[in-house]
């Protein structure tokens, strides 16, 4: 009686652990579209760089186009007009450059209406990454009344951005309402303009923010259905349009209509190597607050890194917030596994202790009972089933112990070949004093230690320390050769003979990553002298693609992340 009542507590205590974990891992999304969406979105970011090295491939060769053309300043023109369409969402600086030389060009030309378009465009471009006083002095030089009539919706809709962006992020609230009201002027311009063709995009778009600003949202999704089905999913102008029908629904409080939108809006961004990627924080921050922090602290990575890329000071300042807030959620939602696991871990230890004297006991009631063979197959029956569920309890331990153990794995690797080499060195110091005893007693010594097996034994361990370094270098900062070579000339840049090593170059300058500047203490690690180490950090410096003064600063970044 006793043994049965031992073995329903273990079996209770069990029944009562398991369902908890299960609870603990459950995750996911149970909107099936949502789901698939997701999938869709987490294969984009695993192939962003394939996007980009495509994009990247577009690029070259339209730049290829404009470097061979020798035809009229008309079509050099409308060559660099696809460049910038190109960069405008991929890099600012470029965008900015190929505007501006746009506009040299168009002057060249004298053509009074290419000069003037190509005026707004730059000025359009501005107020969209946030350069407001340049926009308004562009738009502000521009005479209106002169413009030709194939210039007017352009006009209207250029200073419809440049008052609409430049009020509504103006903190003097005479500013904000005078070009809020400007931009209202000239949307209402740029409507009547196409009225009499209401079912283009333009003014789909214009009716679409109007309907939603008044919160007209049933009246906002007509129009933006509209929109949908006048072009291709695989169109780059979907993702824009996904992006504000999201804005849409996030007006009816419609969360997984929101999120869906913003989903298919973040695919398109990164399909398209868009940088300027609104929806790809914004749908990181929504995921943060429904508690996906991993997928939510990959999306904010991933966009950061675009930002970086596209490097324009309005979109990085924008995301600063969000950021900061996912990098606090991530960090509670670690401290929550981490103390989940610790108590999983303790309750496992528990329940493995009592399985144990359950089958302790179980051995004990056996001997006790070995003349009755019915009852005995009984007992090596619940033997079995009891031993069955402890291997599944020391299965689980030994999956949270790697849990847990997982940060502190890199370090037991390195103190292991720390120790490893101090005992190597030790046993090759005593095998050494051994020999030299030896050769003591025989008179030998000096010649033993001049001999050449000597010397070559000494240069054998420097190489071996050498390599061992180079081994543990490379797997703390894997990148380092990489973008060490990105701060030198490409004519400059080291290649090491071999994979996982550095030549004498590098290693000088993984030092001075880890520390070490003096050039007598890295003269004499590597064995050379002071003015062959102070030759090689001046040689590579003067290969440097930035200042020479500031390299060695450049290089103890290496491998700093947010």
């Amino acid at each position: 009686m006793e043994k049965n009542n031992f073995v329903q507590f273990v079996f209770l205590s069990l029944f009562l652990l398991f369902p908890l974990g299960a609870r603990g891992n459950m995750t996911g999304d149970n909107n099936p579209t949502t789901r698939s969406l997701l999938q869709q979105l987490d294969y984009a970011l695993a192939h962003v760089k394939d996007y980009d090295a495509a994009h990247e491939k577009v690029v070259r060769s339209i730049k290829q186009q404009l470097e061979h053309h020798k035809g009229s300043i008309a079509q050099e023109i409308a060559l660099t007009d696809k460049l910038i369409e190109a960069y405008s969402k991929f890099n600012y600086d470029s965008t900015t450059l190929y505007i501006n030389r746009n506009l040299q060009l168009a002057e060249q030309s004298g053509n009074l209406g290419i000069i003037i378009r190509t005026k707004l465009h730059k000025a359009q471009y501005y107020a969209k990454t946030g350069s407001y006083l340049e926009a308004t002095s562009i738009i502000s030089d521009i005479n209106e009344e002169q413009l030709p009539d194939s210039l007017l919706p352009y006009y209207y809709d250029v200073c419809r951005d440049v008052y609409g962006e430049s009020g509504y992020y103006s903190h003097d609230n005479a500013i904000h309402d005078d070009y809020l009201s400007k931009a209202g002027r000239y949307r209402y311009l740029l409507q009547q303009y196409y009225s009499n063709n209401p079912d283009c995009d333009i003014s789909l778009e214009l009716l679409e923010m109007r309907a939603r600003n008044e919160q007209n949202f049933d009246l906002a999704l007509k129009y933006s259905d509209k929109r949908l089905g006048l072009i291709d999913s695989l169109n780059k102008k979907y993702s824009e349009i996904a992006y504000f029908r999201s804005l849409i629904f996030k007006g009816t409080k419609d969360k997984e209509q929101e999120k869906q939108w913003l989903i298919r809006s973040a695919i398109g961004d990164l399909q398209h190597s868009i940088k300027d990627q609104a929806s790809l924080w914004t749908l990181a921050d929504l995921l943060s607050e429904e508690g996906d922090v991993k997928r939510s602290y990959l999306l904010i990575t991933v966009s950061q890194e675009g930002l970086q890329q596209y490097n324009s000071p309005l979109r990085n300042l924008q995301s600063v917030n969000i950021l900061n807030n996912i990098a606090h959620n991530y960090q509670l939602m670690t401290n929550n596994q981490n103390h989940k696991l610790s108590i999983m871990l303790i309750i496992a230890g528990v329940l493995a202790f009592l399985l144990a004297i359950a089958v302790v006991y179980v051995i004990l009631q056996m001997r006790r009972l070995r003349v009755a063979r019915g009852e005995q197959h009984v007992s090596n029956q619940n033997l079995t089933k009891l031993n069955a569920e402890l291997h599944q309890a020391v299965e689980k331990l030994h999956k949270s112990n790697s849990l847990l153990s997982d940060s502190n794995r890199m370090k037991e690797v390195y103190m292991g070949n720390f120790l490893t080499l101090c005992s190597d060195y030790i046993k090759k110091m005593e095998n050494f004093r051994s020999i030299a005893l030896k050769k003591q007693k025989s008179g030998q010594l000096a010649e033993y230690l001049s001999s050449k097996k000597m010397s070559e034994m000494k240069s054998r361990d420097f190489e071996e320390l050498l390599g061992n370094f180079d081994i543990a270098f490379l797997n703390i900062f894997p990148t380092f050769i990489d973008e060490f070579n990105a701060l030198l000339r490409p004519e400059n840049r080291i290649v090491p003979p071999k994979e996982n090593s550095l030549t004498t170059e590098l290693r000088i300058f993984a030092l001075i990553r880890l520390g070490i500047t003096d050039s007598s203490k890295i003269a004499e690690f590597l064995n050379y002298s002071i003015h062959t180490i102070y030759n090689y950090r001046s040689t590579v410096k003067n290969a440097s693609i930035g200042p020479r003064d500031e390299f060695e600063s450049a290089v103890k970044q290496i491998g700093n992340t947010l």
